[in-house]
Order: C-alpha cells, then structure tokens, then sequence
C-alpha cells in the first residue's frame, strides 16, 4: 500500500543525503553528534548483529540484513548520541522500515522533544554503509569513509510512460507535446490549494496532457481513501463527472472535520448534483475497486522516490515535491530534461 506513515512530521522524499537543512535544529545537532562518535567508536558501543559472511581477512563486522536486528544495533548509537548532547527527548520509537530499492533501507524514527514530535531516517546503503555526514561504515565500527560520495537521489526522472494512466483521470489531447502527472490527497491542504490556484489553468492549455493520481496518506488523514474510492468510482461509472466531483471536494469540503458516518450522505449529494447512478456508483465504493489501481500507482511511484509528501508532481517526466505555479510548470517544460541531455549525449 502506498500510504505514508509520517504523522505531525513529514519526511519529503526521494531519498535525500542527511546533511540537507531540516526544520529541527536537533537534526544538525544529532548527526554532528553521530560523527564525533564515529572516531572513537569501538566493539563496546555498538550492538552484535546476527552474522551472516564471516570476514577474519579485514577484521569487518558482518551485518544482519534483518531490519528489526539494525534497528537494535542502531538504537544504542542514537540514544548515546542525545544522552551526550542532553536533549530532553521522550517516547523514542522505530516508525515502519522502508526498502527504497534493493541497495538502500531507510529506518526512520521518532522522539518528542518538547511539544515537537520529530521523525529523522537513517539510511542503510549496500548492506554497510550509515549514512550521516560523511558515511559510517557499520562493519567497522562506524569508521568514516571519506571516499565514498553522498548518495544521490534514486530517481529524479520518472517517464510518464511508468504508469497506467488510462487507468486515472486526464485533460488535454493523447499526443500534446507535454506531461503532467499529479499525485495528490484531498485532505492536502498543498494539493488543495493547487487545486483552486493552478489546475483550472493547467486543465485548459492544450499542451498539456495532465492525469490525477490520487495518493491517499491514510495513516495523517483519515478520510482520504475514501475519498480517494468515491471519486475513482465517480469516474469508472461517468469520466466527465471525475472533474466536477474532485473540484467540490477540494474547494467546498473540509474532509478533516467529517467523521466516517457523514461522508455517505456528503457523497450522496454529490452524486445526485452532478446525475450519477447512485446505486452503482456506492456499488462500487461497497467493493473498493478502484483500490488496486490506486495501490499499483502509489507503490510504482515509492518504488521509484520513497515515501513522498503530497503533492507530487511529474513533469515532462521530472519529478517534484511541493507546490507549482502554473509559471514554474510552463518553466520546466522549457527546459530540457535530464533524461533527454543524456541521451543527447550518448
């Protein structure tokens, strides 16, 4: 399933190197700390993993690729690392791990200080290396490894051709000369803004073949799926209507605020304004069957970027986080891709 599992912190992927700013000045603080530890490091600090290889040539350590057995291992490096800096942490917890592709593992966690809660990840790469700043190597007692570059992004270009999309909604002719590919939650107060500042614009140049994905963050916002389900259902049974039905969602109802028993009669209504088969419409909804094309989406797009926040956005194969102007849209599809200068110059 494609739900992200942040709560009040959101980490925005791609996989992103752990020296970027980041809103917590704790997040500096603490890998400031990983680092100096790092020097001194010896067998007494860190927790035996489950041997896998044995390695007496290089004296290594080897590593279980169990991620309960690292995050053990882990856990001791981290709380030692707040003990020394004295933060006033409480309620540390391991969050769901996250294979971001077969070479990287993210394992994130969260602590409260304060009034704050904050989620940090910690990222495994190639069964060995920590990544902080610069990498640890985890065989040998986190010693750095200054040759070893930062890791990048596992993807930034993503070809629309990656997905399904006459499964979703689109606007604009099959063969415009440009793609537009949104991600989006209709609890996301970021995709709902879009919605009433940019899609109407984008909707209406000729250009731009655009699609909607919805991205359901079920685990921050309670009623997305079902959202996500009725308006999916609203276009299986009536395309057209697709539009109508997600514009009234995002510009006149505060889904945050309705509980589970009063969606019904709000999709009710709007089932009856824009002269849906009701009946087969809730039929649809009853048995979830858009649900395994959400799924399939959602998972090919973490697969590609990791866990993102809503919205994202894919352009011209591009992907970005965040929100876009119509301006910064236009800006980008001027620009040539990454992918294309490649293959240019190949």
């Amino acid at each position: 399933m494609p739900f992200a599992f942040l709560s009040s912190f959101s980490w925005n992927g791609p996989l992103i190197p752990l020296f970027r700013r980041n809103r917590s000045p704790l997040f500096g603080a603490f890998f400031g700390i990983i680092l100096s530890l790092s020097g001194g490091m010896n067998s007494g600090h860190a927790l035996a993993a489950t041997p896998q290889v044995a390695s007496p040539a290089t004296g290594n350590s080897p590593i279980s690729d169990d991620p309960a057995a690292l995050q053990k291992r882990f856990q001791k490096v981290i709380l030692d690392s707040l003990a020394r800096q004295r933060i006033p942490y409480r309620d540390f917890a391991w969050l769901a791990p996250k294979a971001v592709d077969n070479d990287i593992l993210a394992l994130p966690f969260s602590i409260i200080v304060g009034a704050q809660k904050i989620v940090l990840p910690v990222y495994i790469i190639n069964h060995r290396y920590l990544v902080t700043t610069p990498l640890l190597d985890i065989t040998r007692h986190y010693a750095v490894v200054p040759s070893i570059p930062p890791p990048q992004p596992v993807s930034l270009f993503i070809p629309s051709s990656t997905f399904m999309l006459d499964k979703f909604p689109s606007t604009g002719p099959v063969n415009a000369p440009h793609s537009l590919i949104m991600f989006g939650d209709e609890q996301c107060s970021t995709c709902r803004r879009w919605n009433r500042e940019v899609q109407d614009k984008v909707t209406s140049d000729s250009s731009i073949r655009f699609t909607y994905i919805p991205y359901p963050q079920t685990t921050v916002h309670r009623n997305s799926l079902d959202a996500a389900i009725f308006e999916m259902c609203v276009y299986e049974e009536k395309p057209m209507a697709f539009w109508t039905i997600h514009n009234q969602l995002d510009q006149r109802v505060d889904l945050k605020n309705i509980d589970k028993a009063g969606l019904k009669p709000i999709f009710s209504g709007f089932m009856v304004q824009a002269g849906l088969p009701t009946p087969k419409v809730q039929a649809c909804i009853d048995q979830s069957r858009p649900l395994p094309d959400i799924s399939r989406a959602g998972d090919t797009l973490t697969s590609h970027i990791g866990v993102p926040s809503t919205p994202v956005f894919i352009v011209d194969g591009q992907v970005k986080s965040g929100y876009l102007s119509y301006d910064d849209i236009k800006q980008i599809f001027a620009q040539e891709s990454p992918k294309t200068a490649r293959t240019k110059t190949n």
